[in-house]
């Protein structure tokens, strides 16, 4: 096979030219390409939303708050009217901007990642490596009892798709139990799999498995996420440390983001753990500033092209003046606005309540974005083998609101502005464990009066550590 050197991006690299290594460097170029596309389109929709917030801003309070005053001023609260109109209006503008800044400058790293996740290992009980060299050998664990899993999986689904096949031609009979696939137990069998490895390490290096060329494919694709269990920690390869429970890589800002929803190019950061409660509470004032935008601007909108508009136009040229005859008609040079504005905010208030009830289903049922895709294929594949699948992570709709908006008061949360952090961690847990440790202190000094303990809850699912339903 000829191998030949070219350059990729400034910088040379030996490529052996056959059909996977083509593939493989076209799709690696084409995600590098949508990789910097995205994030230099960060920038550009952060002006583009400041610009729309700016105008819709200008256009209420030079537009339509004269016509609101000309209309209110015959009514004996005129006045206090119009004082609740620009103090609400007031109180969104200073909750969209507030929440979309905190939402665009949160980051996903530093000194809150580390403590947060030094918080869950604790919790969770599990040893977090400390040194490069502990670093390294559970990489290599990880590795192993992943793979094992991975291969374990594709058996499993080969048979499925196999017996569905074999069901479908009306050639297969009923199954015999000695004939089923037997798996053995995920913690003792990955177990054994790493005190192999580290066996056949001390001996000298391990013998490296030859692949048949000609296996089958799997039925489809398996995330490494998606055969863990929900506590468990795993190891992320292109960031170089543990994978915490619900966290995910991110290939725009190149980090680990706990309990990862979405890249945002118009937050033009991800939205994860720190800053989806800002992310929620952004499309929320959102969506009612469009809702009352297109409402007050709805009446202009329909007069701009209305008979009274002709009586002004009339009007004007006689005295060479433009004057608002009537209430809410706008004059030649306040028809462009009001139109903007009113279409604006009907299209983008459609969008958003589309994103948002979306959003507010993810919390109400303690998911993310990503969760929502895996748990909807665990549910196809339950409901193809009769069975039912819940979601490990659902603590009921009022703990899952509180995940995201902690312990206060709802409307207390939602209504005032707070850099705060959440106050629970992000694995779901059963009882005051799931709180962070400041919480946690309050709890344990109420224990020393009282003489009472609580133990922690574990999570429970319907899968085991393979990711199967059970």
């Amino acid at each position: 096979m000829v191998t030949r050197q070219f350059t990729l991006f400034g910088r040379g690299r030996a490529f052996s030219f056959s059909a996977d290594n083509v593939l493989d460097c076209v799709l690696s170029t084409c995600t590098t390409l949508i990789e910097k596309a995205v994030l230099i389109l960060g920038p550009l929709l952060i002006a583009f939303a400041s610009v729309i917030i700016s105008g819709l801003s200008w256009t209420f309070f030079t537009i339509l708050v004269p016509m609101m005053k000309q209309d209110y001023e015959h009514y004996p609260f005129g006045n206090l009217i119009m004082v609740a109109h620009v103090s609400f209006v007031l109180f969104l503008l200073t909750e969209i901007v507030f929440n979309y800044f905190m939402c665009v400058m949160t980051r996903n790293k530093g000194p809150s990642y580390d403590k947060v996740v030094r918080e869950l290992a604790e919790v969770t009980g599990f040893d977090y490596p400390e040194t490069p060299q502990d670093v390294q050998r559970f990489r290599r664990d990880i590795n192993d009892i992943m793979m094992l899993r991975m291969r374990r999986r594709q058996a499993r689904d080969e048979q499925l798709q196999q017996q569905l096949q074999e069901a479908e031609e009306g050639q297969a009979e009923s199954p015999d139990n000695n004939n089923s696939l037997t798996l053995d137990s995920p913690t003792k069998s990955d177990q054994n799999l790493v005190t192999q490895r580290k066996t056949k390490t001390t001996n000298g290096s391990p013998n490296k498995t030859k692949t048949s060329a000609k296996q089958s494919p799997s039925p489809q694709v398996i995330r490494s996420w998606m055969i863990m269990a929900p506590d468990e920690w795993g190891f992320c390869t292109r960031s170089n440390q543990p994978k915490p429970p619900r966290s995910h890589y991110d290939h725009v800002t190149k980090t680990l983001v706990l309990c990862l929803d979405h890249y945002c190019p118009w937050m033009f950061n991800a939205v994860g753990y720190f800053n989806y409660r800002y992310f929620c509470n952004f499309l929320a004032y959102v969506e009612i500033a469009m809702i009352y935008g297109a409402s007050m601007a709805y009446r202009p909108f329909v007069n701009s092209s209305s008979p009274q508009y002709r009586k002004q136009v009339l009007e004007f040229r006689k005295t060479g003046v433009w004057k608002h005859l009537y209430a809410y008609t706008p004059i030649n040079t306040e028809r462009m606005p009001i139109s903007l504005a009113f279409m604006l905010c009907l299209a983008v208030g459609i969008a958003v309540a589309c994103l948002g009830g979306f959003h507010l289903y993810l919390v109400v049922t303690g998911q993310t974005t990503i969760e929502f895709h895996g748990n909807w294929v665990n549910k196809t594949k339950a409901k193809r083998l009769g069975q039912k699948w819940r979601n490990p992570y659902d603590l009921g709709w009022k703990r899952n609101v509180q995940q995201v908006y902690g312990t206060q008061p709802f409307l207390w949360a939602f209504l005032i502005p707070s850099t705060r952090e959440p106050d629970f961690l992000p694995l779901p847990l059963l009882g005051e464990d799931g709180k962070r440790k400041h919480l946690r202190k309050k709890r344990d000094k109420l224990q020393l009066h009282s003489g009472d303990s609580e133990q922690t809850v574990p999570l429970t699912s319907s899968s085991n550590n393979d990711g199967d339903i059970v």
